[in-house]
């Protein structure tokens, strides 16, 4: 079996989630996961413990290599002669280079933030609008985030943008958030 790169995140706020994985050399692993963290693994295989809280896996694909390393092999080429002349080897190297993996775009935008609204252009309206800026964190741009999809508070992607119910603005578009899933989308 061939190893890939997986990202668990534990999107549970209170509770420890646990995965049991087994590594790229065979060795089974069970791993502890803190409320609201996200990392990172190259592995065979990964199952979620259904002692703990439960985690959301993602197969990134091939795991990431480090940077490109070239490879020599020698071709060794002799020349035979049948006069007194002695025998000379030329070795020819060969170099092959091992591409990299290259890391999907992060979008960042500073925006608004606000309190968690039931009707959010009439509360908006009438508290007289957001309270702060906040930077949002995610892979698609703002204006093309939709309900389902997720925002962080940091570059790593891993826990949420601020609070735990909260809506975003650019001024226009309205984003509602829970932890970091976006369960709300509108224009104001």
């Amino acid at each position: 079996m061939s190893c890939l790169y997986y990202r668990i995140t534990n999107y549970n706020s209170i509770q420890d989630g646990y995965y049991k994985w087994t590594g790229c050399t065979g060795s089974v692993n069970i791993t502890q996961i803190a409320p609201l963290f996200s990392e990172n693994i190259c592995a065979e295989s990964i199952t979620v413990e259904l002692y703990g809280a439960p985690l959301t896996i993602v197969n990134m694909g091939l795991c990431p290599s480090s940077t490109p390393t070239p490879t020599v092999s020698p071709t060794v080429t002799p020349t035979v002669s049948l006069s007194s002349t002695p025998t000379t080897q030329t070795p020819t190297p060969t170099n092959t280079v091992t591409p990299s993996v290259t890391p999907s775009p992060v979008y960042v935008r500073n925006l608004r933030t606000g309190g968690y609204f039931q009707d959010v252009c009439q509360q908006i309206n009438q508290f007289g609008g957001f309270a702060a800026n906040v930077t949002v964190y995610s892979t698609k741009p703002f204006n093309q985030l939709t309900v389902g999809d997720h925002v962080y508070g940091n570059r790593e992607l891993t826990i949420p943008p601020i609070g735990a119910n909260f809506t975003i603005s650019d001024g226009v578009k309205i984003i509602q958030i829970s932890g970091t899933l976006i369960i709300n989308t509108g224009v104001c």
